[in-house]
């Protein structure tokens, strides 16, 4: 029996119920045999790092906000979230390991093509969705041309495509590979449209880089980065021009928000049980 989403551990953070999983091959296989999402949720994916938390913070993305805490899945993305939890939950009750979109995406990527899972991309250029699509012919692709947040007109032209095609075919996956907060806005608009119609919606994931770096076509950090939690320096040496204001002066507003949080009241939190007990205590009859 697969262990369902209302049994993977959570842990409470920003307000956000973050996967305590230890496993994210777990994750994917709940993911894949996921039916009925909770009271309330959509069918979304999505894995915020320390610079997407800061953006839903600010008021004038209330609205991401909100769509984010209708997320199923919520994944810790950085480093830094697991670092904290593990101040505000101890040691051994904080969130296991980061739990990320580039390498979730391959996990779920070799299944959807194996069953050839009707699937759309939103890719972030038509090259890439051309060699997703080819290892899926049940893949469908759209690669909107280059357009800023703040074009209002760019957007809804994007989001009624979006809509257009997900109404057109019963697509059970919707992979979304663009930065934030574009990849959100234009998903979540287009899944707030679904759902006043009335239509089912497929599984959303927000991966971010993730086509690029499954394809080759951007190189993610080495090991040793991603072990010691500063994958994000590779990522700042390697477009300087276009991180180093986000990442050095904007995300520095990370650091009262996590002190307020370790600072906040909370109930008392049983340390979550690692996705493996849980397994086999669902296999128990």
């Amino acid at each position: 029996m697969p262990l369902s989403a209302h049994q993977l551990p959570r842990l409470d953070l920003f307000g956000l119920p973050f996967c305590a999983s230890d496993s994210l091959r777990a994750v994917a296989d709940d993911i894949w045999a996921t039916e009925r999402c909770d009271r309330g949720k959509w069918p979304l994916v999505v894995t915020p790092n320390v610079d997407v938390l800061v953006q839903l913070a600010r008021p004038e993305n209330a609205g991401l906000r909100a769509g984010v805490e209708r997320a199923q899945w919520v994944l810790p993305d950085g480093q830094p979230i697991v670092t904290l939890s593990k101040l505000v939950y101890g040691a051994r009750g904080g969130l296991p390991r980061r739990l990320t979109g580039s390498d979730l995406f391959p996990l779920l990527w070799e299944r959807i093509c194996r069953f050839e899972t009707p699937t759309l991309l939103l890719a972030p250029t038509a090259a890439v969705g051309e060699r997703l699509r080819a290892e899926n012919p049940n893949a469908v692709y759209f690669a909107p041309p280059f357009f800023a947040q703040a074009d209002g007109a760019a957007h809804d032209d994007v989001v009624t495509r979006l809509v257009s095609l997900l109404e057109g075919r019963s697509f059970e996956y919707f992979l979304v590979g663009l930065g934030f907060p574009k990849q959100a806005s234009t998903s979540f608009a287009a899944l707030e449209a679904l759902s006043a119609r009335g239509l089912p919606l497929p599984k959303t994931l927000l991966l971010g880089a993730a086509f690029e770096f499954y394809l080759g076509l951007k190189t993610r950090a080495p090991q040793i980065y991603q072990r010691l939690g500063i994958e994000f320096a590779h990522r700042l040496m390697s477009e300087p021009r276009r991180l180093a204001k986000r990442y050095l002066v904007d995300d520095v507003a990370f650091l009262p928000m996590a002190y307020h949080e370790v600072r906040r009241p909370r109930p008392r939190h049983p340390r979550p049980a690692s996705t493996a007990r849980l397994e086999e205590r669902v296999r128990r009859p």
